[in-house]
């Protein structure tokens, strides 16, 4: 007897829609897991201006995770 399960997993769709399963979320980079890529991308961008280095590493494994 062969039982398929239907397994249904919680998590966040991005504006581009991307889902990602709350079990990859982190505290962290919960604030970027909303956003689209191009959004990602032009924030990282103000970041790097601004110098705020450890926010562009969170931003830069958000991207690197949707590719």
């Amino acid at each position: 007897m062969n039982k398929k399960r239907n397994k249904q997993t919680l998590g966040l769709i991005s504006r581009d829609g991307f889902f990602q399963p709350v079990s990859t979320l982190s505290v962290a980079g919960l604030e970027y897991a909303s956003k689209s890529k191009a959004e990602l991308r032009e924030i990282l961008e103000e970041k790097v201006k601004n110098e705020q280095y450890e926010d562009c590493a969170l931003i830069r494994d958000e991207l690197i995770k949707r590719s």
